[in-house]
């Protein structure tokens, strides 16, 4: 009976416990903390040795064979492949849960500062980005020190996190540039009803509710300007001006056909782009915020005709 096919299935057993043994201690030696590099190198350093141990004791004094240096490359083949799976794996994992906690610490604030719509929405939403930013890439960095990247794939994968960050927030804005309308609304009823110390407004005849009005849709078009265009490259913008010399200025849009025979200007807001707002960046349209405009008045009528009701019926009551 020859002993070659034995020595065979003897390396074969020996390759596979050595393999298994690796997977084991890798995870056993992260789990305690201890740096990934350095892991697979003590880890493949105890197990070739091993191997090797075992191959020794099963050679056949005085054969010349070399199956054990072909078995052994076999086995460093496995060992590499192994580390590299587990290594994208525990990245991945890293990579993910610093994206959730980056989810956590912008979307609720983001969506509450839009929701505020003033004038520095925008700059404090540029603040809140770079300062939960900057704490994921130190903790991010921090945490993958121990895989001693090459600085082209640390740089990428700081990048990623960087972009989904501000793919996180331009999306909310997205969403909420959705609700604006109902937002528009709630904050006109809110600056209508409330006088400056935020106290309930009783229509007495005294108010003056053509001011009011106005000052209820300026704080509503101001939303509307906010809400039209992610602004986180800090280049400036004349969306506001555009929309208040439109809408709230009274001046009259002339459709862009009839322009060369009224020798009228061009309505600004019959447009689908903004002139300093790329068409990636803006959220609602010109023409969109005209269209919305038109709805909101609408909207908001019943409640200015109500307090001329309240007013007259208060004033009545005072001749009587």
């Amino acid at each position: 009976m020859s002993v070659h096919p034995q020595y065979l299935t003897m390396l074969r057993h020996l390759r596979t416990k050595a393999l298994e043994n690796f997977g084991t201690r890798l995870e056993q030696s992260l789990n305690r903390g201890e740096g990934f590099a350095t892991s697979v190198q003590n880890c493949t350093q105890s197990c070739i040795l091993e191997f090797d141990q075992g191959c020794a004791e099963a050679l056949v004094k005085q054969a010349e064979w070399d199956d054990d240096s072909k078995v052994w490359e076999k086995l460093l083949y496995d060992i590499e492949a192994h580390s590299s799976s587990v290594r994208e794996k525990k990245l991945t994992e890293i990579a993910v849960s610093y994206e959730k906690k980056l989810t956590q610490d912008l979307t609720a604030p983001v969506e509450s500062l839009i929701e505020f719509g003033g004038k520095d929405t925008w700059p404090s939403i540029r603040k809140l980005l770079r300062r939960e930013t900057d704490a994921a890439i130190s903790g991010f960095s921090a945490a993958v020190s121990g895989f001693e990247l090459d600085e082209e794939t640390f740089n990428k994968m700081v990048q990623n996190l960087k972009d989904y960050a501000t793919t996180l927030v331009e999306k909310k804005a997205r969403e909420e540039a959705g609700k604006v309308l109902i937002r528009m609304k709630d904050r006109f009823l809110t600056v209508f009803n409330h006088d400056h110390d935020s106290m309930p407004r009783v229509w007495t005849g005294k108010e003056n509710i053509r001011t009011i009005t106005k000052d209820a849709h300026s704080a509503s078009l101001k939303l509307l300007s906010v809400m039209a265009a992610i602004r986180l490259d800090e280049k400036p913008d004349n969306v506001e001006n555009v929309l208040f010399s439109s809408l709230m200025d009274g001046n009259i849009s002339v459709p862009l056909s009839q322009d060369k025979k009224m020798g009228a200007s061009p309505d600004p807001l019959a447009s689908s782009t903004w002139e300093e707002v790329p068409p990636n960046k803006t959220l609602i349209t010109p023409v969109q915020c005209k269209s919305l405009w038109r709805q909101f008045k609408a909207e908001t009528e019943y409640a200015v005709s109500q307090a001329i009701s309240a007013q007259d019926l208060s004033t009545k009551r005072i001749i009587v």
